[in-house]
Parts: structure tokens; sequence; C-alpha cells
């Protein structure tokens, strides 16, 4: 684990906050920036989001799911996404998450989301609900009183929260988890309570990490396809996919599709020199990300695709479905666009 940088969970609001955005640099080289007024950006990330949904049930030959992670700005048609393929999006999403809908607003703990724009995310998971994927919220707070704040408000309107104490994403929550269910979960939309943990290395070891999970009662692991530098095996992910009781549970890989992750196996250290097409720029908030021009074929061609591509290591581990970061980059590309 030593040197590898830890993956954290983007607030799905941050893109539509970014500014000033630096160009990714390297060698005195500069990858190509700025907007391709040919592309539409929200239509792409909904048509990528259908190609993995399609390629993760062609691989694995029964369900697969799909959670969107920043991807509540798709919750509904517009001029920037179209009826169809709003229609088509909603095919190939089973679950979308909005993080800090509650507490944890601009990365500080228990800081509350200001009411207008926690009115929007409102309007946008309700479409999600009455469409019927399931809305996921992830909040940040730690104070007794905002933790059942937040499950209580979730819990009226439709929600499916967890609240972490830590932003690292690092350990299990003492105790049982909220809405605690013996009942097998065999998929997303009957799933009380769920546990995202990405950042494993407070674990002594491999063991001991994947020991822990598979003693949690949650309904819904969602978790790194890897444990240092190998992913986790098909046995190991065997053993999470049910509950101490022997009862089934779903248990989702981690990968993002909006930004490159150096620290990743399929990173070239060349690329810092000469990157491709599809690099874009590098993500000042978090070290070690670049965000992708994620339309472009070669970029998902990584992903998927081959047998050492991101998704089909996924899918030979035989995870449930998958969990998709950084969907929001497109509102950097739009705000581009926009010339903001």
């Amino acid at each position: 684990m030593e040197g590898r940088m830890k993956i954290v969970l983007l607030c799905a609001c941050a893109a539509i906050l970014l500014a000033c955005i630096s160009v990714y640099a390297a060698g005195g080289r500069k990858a190509a920036a700025g907007a391709d007024e040919s592309v539409a950006y929200r239509r792409e990330m909904a048509g990528l989001i259908g190609k993995i949904k399609e390629y993760g049930v062609s691989g694995r030959g029964s369900e697969f799911f799909v959670i969107a992670n920043g991807g509540a700005g798709l919750m509904e048609p517009n001029e920037l996404l179209p009826e169809a393929d709003y229609g088509s999006l909603l095919q190939g999403l089973d679950g979308v998450m909005a993080e800090s809908v509650n507490f944890g607003w601009d990365m500080e703990m228990d800081k509350a989301m200001p009411p207008e724009e926690q009115d929007n995310y409102h309007r946008l998971l309700d479409n999600a609900r009455r469409a019927g994927v399931v809305p996921l919220v992830l909040d940040y707070a730690r104070e007794p009183g905002n933790v059942q704040r937040a499950y209580r408000e979730d819990r009226s309107l439709g929600y499916l929260g967890w609240v972490s104490g830590r932003r690292e994403l690092d350990r299990l929550p003492e105790g049982l988890p909220h809405s605690d269910n013996d009942l097998p979960c065999p998929e997303l939309k009957k799933a009380r309570n769920y546990l995202v943990l990405l950042n494993p290395e407070a674990f002594a070891s491999r063991e001991a990490y994947v020991q822990a999970l598979a003693a949690s009662n949650y309904d819904l692991l969602i978790v790194d396809a890897y444990y240092g530098d190998s992913p986790l095996t098909r046995q190991e992910v065997a053993l999470l996919q049910h509950k101490p009781s022997g009862a089934r549970r779903l248990v989702a890989a981690y990968m993002s599709v909006g930004e490159a992750e150096e620290y990743r196996p399929y990173w070239q250290e060349d690329w810092k020199e000469n990157p491709p097409a599809w690099l874009w720029e590098r993500n000042e908030d978090w070290e070690g990300n670049f965000r992708v021009r994620y339309w472009q074929k070669d970029w998902q061609d990584m992903l998927m695709g081959g047998p050492d591509s991101y998704l089909d290591i996924i899918l030979a581990g035989g995870f449930d479905g998958v969990f998709l970061d950084v969907v929001d980059v497109f509102y950097s590309f739009e705000s581009l666009s926009n010339g903001e």
C-alpha cells in the first residue's frame, strides 16, 4: 500500500463549483485543453453509463447494477439531455448517489448544505426515485444530533442514506448498521443500509480487511476493486457477498469514469510527458488524479473491452455491480463551453 494515494469520494456538487481550473502541464508540455463544441457532454456521459451497464450484464451473464456518484444532474431531461437520451439512461442506471445533501457541505464535517442547494438535490433525487432509480445519499457528520437528523430526513424522503464519521472512508463504523437488516438483499431496491469503504490502509493486512467486511451486517458494500496492487479475488468477493448469518448481500466495486488515477495499474509514467489525447487536466484538489475526455474511445477501451481493462477485472472478481465515480465531470466541460 506504500505510496498509493487515498481514494476519496468527490462531493457531488464539487464539479459545479469549479472555477479557475489549471491546465494540466508537465515537462513544459500541455495536454490539449478547452471545450469541444461538437460534444454533447451530458449525452456522452449518459451513453457511457449505458455502455457500462450493457457490458456488465453481458460479461456477468446475469444481473449487474450500476450506481453513479455525482449523477444527480442527469436526473432530468433538458436541452442538454434530450428525453430520448434520458430514457436510455434510465435503462442503464440502477442507483444514483449524492453526497453531503444533509451534512458535509463544502468538504466540512457536519456543515449543512444551503437550503437552495438542498432543494435542487431533493428535486433531482425525487426524479430518480419516481423513475425507479434508487437514490443514495452519503453524508459526513459526527455530531449525534446531525447523524440522527440525516437518517430521519433520508428515510422520510425515500432515500437510502448512510452517514460517515470519516471523510477518508477507511474504517467500519462501530456497532450495527442503521436500519439493521437480517433479511437477504438480492437486489439494490431491497437494500435498507449500505457502507462505503474505499481506503483499506488502516487494516493490518488484506485478510484482516476482508474478514472485517465479511463480519459486518450491511446490505450493500461499496469497496475498491483492489487491495494494494492486486484486485480482490473471486473467492474474497464471494465471502463478502454473504452476511454473518449467511444471508445474501450485494457488493459493488469502485471505478472512476471521469478521472484517471496515477496509482492504478493502467497508469503509464510517460503520460506525464506525453499525455494521450483523452487525458485532459490535473485535478488540483486530489493529488494523482487527472480529469479525462470520457467520451473518447481510447479511454473507454481502458475501462472495458479487454482482459486487463478495469471493468473486466471487476467482472472477473464476481462483483454484483459497479460504483461509478466522478460522473459529474461533465459540469466542468459545460463550464468551459459557457466561457466560465
